[in-house]
């Protein structure tokens, strides 16, 4: 399938060129740690052992899984709008009905919920009756990215249960709660990735094909360049265009190819100039080197790890004392809504390194577009390296990096897009998800929830979603080439 094929090439490339490190790199990974009560754990066991951290993990998703069926209204969106949610300039308040239905229903699926649970099927009939042509034009950005991702995310459920063979009765009999958890231990199998053929029913495919209609018509031109806000700026005072809902838009965009919905591909050239012109023009300086166990080109003992495709070696550039710029992103530069806008914080780096990745996926090997797309590679690949190198530099799980708690799952999520488009195991020399899951399970309301209070309302649905999200890694449609370490940070 090629775009699954082009999305594994980007997987690779994205790792081997963007890899910000010191000049002494670590020569191993650091040891998983335990989470604090369960012991220490070899590393050859720590996946299948009793308590281990990937027990405590599916045991978190269950009950943030039935908190979030909970929330559910009885009309199939969920969650509760304070008294006077925002107007956007005026006129009805914007309820998010579209977004409280959508998003939910995709970090459910992602999360493993069966395609047949009654929660799900509520949704989808809420987005049946009530997503038309004038509801989807009315829907903000985000909005509308998350019904293409919505729909694709229930029919991978749809092909995941049939392809393991989750009867009802085995369901049932077996109590399995959630494709994807029926093995456990010793017995759980390594299930070999494969392309997933996905019938998508034409009432559905209406959806997203509508989303993406409206994604089209939302594009707008701005800073001598193109990208996406909320909504129309006639109505919509701030921003012309913003890196959150410019990602978002691209998220839906990839969707859709995946689908095989077409859209205005042209609109990936304007938004690749506005990713590029937000980002910071300069930055502390990283050095980059070849990972430890990286063979040189001429080495012959790698030839047969070169042709691998899921070894991640192809494209891996042998390039040390290359010098980064650690150089990040902010929401916006120029009229911003709210002070901080306009500074380089975490998760609108994360935004914009997820941003390219998309676009560069969906160009680089495209007939129509390649030739045109092949003299902005070299500065795109750079970009991510210094996005990257942003990161490491600024690193933290605890908080946004320079934003504190403000939006915090929002960017925990935008980090694991970021690390799982980049086939990352490792980021600088931090374990990403590990450590990331850490403070989830620390972080997580008896319950069941995540909410910070720092998300628009309302939050708690919002950011049990963005936690649902990172913990089942659920950015997917490609192979991960093989983990590196990439050593200390540094700056100069």
């Amino acid at each position: 399938m090629r775009k699954l094929i082009a999305a594994m090439a980007v997987a690779m490339a994205l790792l081997g060129l963007t890899q910000p490190s010191t000049a002494e790199p670590e020569s191993v990974q650091p040891p998983r740690r335990a989470l604090e009560g369960t012991g220490e754990v070899p590393e050859a066991d720590f996946q299948n052992a009793p308590g281990s951290f990937e027990d405590k993990v599916e045991e978190a998703v269950d009950k943030g899984c039935d908190w979030l069926k909970k929330q559910q209204n009885p009309e199939g969106h969920f969650g509760k709008l304070p008294p006077n949610p925002p107007t956007y300039g005026g006129g009805e308040p914007h309820k998010y009905e579209v977004g409280r239905t959508a998003f939910p229903l995709w970090a459910l699926c992602k999360s493993g919920v069966f395609p047949d649970e009654p929660e799900i099927l509520k949704a989808l009939q809420w987005l049946e009756k009530n997503y038309n042509d004038e509801k989807a034009q009315q829907a903000v950005t985000y909005e509308n990215a998350c019904v293409v991702n919505a729909i694709e995310a229930y029919y991978i459920g749809i092909w995941e249960v049939a392809d393991r063979k989750l009867t009802p009765a085995k369901r049932k009999k077996e109590g399995i709660k959630r494709w994807g958890t029926e093995e456990k231990g010793a017995k759980k199998a390594k299930h070999e990735k494969k392309d997933r053929k996905l019938n998508v029913d034409p009432k559905h495919r209406k959806l997203a094909e509508r989303a993406v209609k409206a994604l089209d018509n939302a594009f707008q031109r701005a800073y001598g360049t193109g990208g996406w806000r909320y909504r129309n700026p006639t109505t919509d005072p701030g921003p012309k265009n913003d890196i959150s809902a410019t990602q978002y838009a691209l998220l839906g965009y990839g969707a859709a190819s995946r689908l095989g919905i077409g859209y205005k591909k042209e609109n990936l050239f304007e938004a690749y100039k506005f990713f590029i012109a937000e980002q910071d023009k300069d930055g502390p300086k990283l050095v980059r080197e070849a990972a430890p166990d990286e063979e040189k080109p001429d080495d012959k003992k790698g030839d047969d790890k070169k042709k691998d495709p899921n070894k991640g070696t192809e494209v891996r550039k042998y390039n040390p004392k290359k010098t980064d710029r650690a150089r990040g992103w902010g929401y916006c530069r120029k009229d911003v809504h709210m002070q901080g806008d306009e500074l380089s914080y975490g998760s609108m780096t994360c935004a914009g390194i997820c941003g390219l990745v998309v676009l560069r996926g969906e160009l680089e090997d495209d007939p129509k577009f390649m030739a045109k797309w092949k003299p902005l590679a070299a500065e795109c690949d750079q970009a991510l390296s210094d996005g990257l190198a942003w990161m490491v530099l600024n690193w933290s799980v605890e908080n946004n990096p320079q934003r504190g708690k403000y939006r915090y799952y929002y960017y925990l999520y935008a980090l694991e897009r970021l690390a799982m488009f980049g086939g990352l195991d490792y980021i600088g020399k931090h374990d990403w998800y590990f450590e990331g899951a850490q403070v989830l399970l620390r972080e997580q309301d008896g319950s069941g929830m995540w909410d910070t209070n720092q998300e628009v309302d309302p939050s708690d649905v919002y950011d049990t979603c963005y936690a649902l999200l990172f913990l089942k890694r659920a950015t997917d449609g490609i192979k991960r080439p093989v983990p590196v370490f990439t050593g200390e940070d540094q700056e100069d």
